[in-house]
Order: structure tokens, then sequence, then C-alpha cells
């Protein structure tokens, strides 16, 4: 099992990203960066979007790196500020429902989210993403409650172990839309 305390998740900065363009695919699935342009690609969100955060101020990237190791970049997740509406009140987990909330909750949404391809399967997603609830709690960042994602089918079963609950598609109901987590939920940190 991992411990926690030998691991931070800090800021990505210019020299981070420019060391995962030149160093080759990160994440699955492995298509080329800078030639290809798939939208579910995580290297082309992390190489093409992530280096403009500075100008666009769109969206912020972390990256999670063993405390002896600090270059080495193992997992990154990109969040960005959102908002996320049940659409009626009977759709809101009870927990949500008395909160003062009548429409859109504040959000962070999850952009992207990944393990580098040679460390998966050690446990590195957990812990991030743990870290990542962990610290927009300790920010308490304007009144966010929420964290929204849209995860790849494949990648549903991975955040329902986290505690993410899953939100279908209204018109095919078999369909996970999206997913959300409760920042707040003092169980989202065990």
């Amino acid at each position: 099992m991992l411990d926690a305390n030998h691991f931070s998740l800090l800021p990505c900065s210019k020299e981070d990203i420019s060391a995962i363009v030149s160093r080759g695919h990160f994440c699955f699935p492995p298509f080329d960066p800078t030639k290809d342009d798939d939208p579910v690609s995580l290297d082309t969100f992390f190489c093409n979007v992530v280096p403009n955060e500075d100008e666009d101020h769109f969206s912020k990237t972390y990256e999670l790196v063993e405390n002896k190791y600090p270059k080495d970049i193992l997992a990154l997740a990109s969040i960005a500020n959102s908002g996320f509406s049940f659409g009626s009140y009977e759709n809101k987990p009870i927990n949500l429902r008395n909160s003062g909330y009548n429409e859109d909750f504040p959000s962070i949404m999850l952009l992207a989210f990944g393990v580098r391809r040679d460390c998966q399967g050690q446990g590195l997603g957990s812990l991030a993403f743990k870290k990542l609830l962990q610290m927009i709690r300790e920010s308490s960042i304007a009144g966010v409650r929420l964290l929204i994602l849209h995860p790849l089918e494949k990648a549903v079963p991975f955040y329902k172990s986290l505690g993410c609950v899953e939100v279908f598609n209204e018109e095919f109901q078999d369909e996970v839309e999206s997913m959300f987590i409760d920042v707040w939920h003092k169980e989202s940190f065990s």
C-alpha cells in the first residue's frame, strides 16, 4: 500500500509540460499529441491544451510526484471552475437537498486525469484523486461543493470505487453522462 505522505500533488509548470511532451506518450490511448487530435487522448489534452493555461486562465493542472523524485511526474489532473444542476429537488442526493443551492451547485470539473502508462495499476490513480479532493477541500474554493467529471466508459468502475456517483443520460438510461462526488462528504477522504 502506498504511503500518501511520500507523495505530493503540486501545480504543474510549463517546464513540466515540456518534459512530458518530449518524453513521448504519457497516458492511454497512445496517440502522438503533436500529430493526432483525438479528443479522448489524454496525451493530446496534456500536450496541446495544458501549455496554454497561463494565457487562457481556463484550467489548472496538478502533478502527482513522489517526494524523493519531484521531477518524475506520475499522474496529472486538470481542473476548471464549473457548475452542476441535478434538474430537480428529487434528483438531488439527500445530503445536498437542503444545502441552500436551488439550481447550479458551484463545482470543479475534472477535465482530464491520467496516470503515466508505466505506473498504472499501482494505486497511484486513487492516491492522486484523493489528494485532489483534499486540495479542493482545504483550499475551500469559493463555495465549491462537487467535483464533476465525464468519464470514459471503461473508467466508470474506477471512479465508482472512489465514491463518485453516476448521472445517467436522460435519453439513454444505461449510459453514464457524468459522475460527481461531494468534496465535503467525509467518506470522500477515507
